[in-house]
């Protein structure tokens, strides 16, 4: 179980992992630590994420194509929260 500060450390680092996505010509130095499946859900949630946001500025929210992506973000961070434990970063 991770305390508030652990969370709030992880939330930010996937954060500016996010910004660092937006700036094309920025590598994003990280080393992510888990099982295959975990780190895959990972990395599955946050291209997601990218997408939905990317579909949102570009459709709008009511546009079928965001209502998608947002669908597919769903599943995707639900497999990741049941693959981990841990709550999604960008989730209400």
């Amino acid at each position: 179980m991770l305390n508030e500060g652990t969370y709030s450390k992880f939330a930010g680092q996937v954060q500016k992992m996010m910004w660092m996505l937006y700036d094309a010509g920025m590598d994003i130095p990280i080393s992510i630590i888990g099982s295959p499946n975990q780190v895959s859900s990972f990395m599955d949630s946050l291209k997601r994420e990218k997408r939905y946001m990317d579909s949102y500025m570009k459709n709008g929210l009511s546009d079928p194509k965001t209502l998608n992506n947002r669908y597919e973000l769903e599943r995707s961070v639900k497999k990741f929260e049941l693959e981990t434990g841990l709550r999604w970063p960008f989730k209400n």
